[in-house]
């Protein structure tokens, strides 16, 4: 968000920004965001800023589910990334597995 301290500053020209805002949304909420395989602070959903023009990995994990990656390049100020992650199927272990691992 800009903030104008005049009225002269609003209505004169902005520089061009050499970043913008992509806005990440998972169906599931509170899944991580990471940029470029570095782990940042965020959670979706979450408005994050993006180099212009460059290409930006972004993965998504969340516990119980696939993680999901993406490859994201915008020109625009303002983008939106939506995704469903894969759930991860749960399996019943038999206690058979435990009795035949003990001596």
């Amino acid at each position: 968000m800009t903030w104008f301290k005049t009225l002269r500053d609003l209505l004169l020209p902005q520089p061009r920004s050499r970043s913008c805002l992509c806005m990440i949304v998972s169906e599931q909420e509170g899944a991580e965001i990471w940029l470029d395989d570095h782990k940042t602070e965020f959670l979706t959903p979450k408005a994050v800023n993006i180099p212009k023009g460059k290409e930006v990995k972004v993965t998504i994990k969340l516990v119980g589910h696939k993680d999901h990656e993406a490859y994201i390049r915008s020109f625009h100020n303002l983008t939106y990334y939506h995704c469903n992650l894969e759930r991860i199927p749960l399996r019943l272990i038999s206690n058979e597995i435990y009795h035949s691992a003990s001596l």
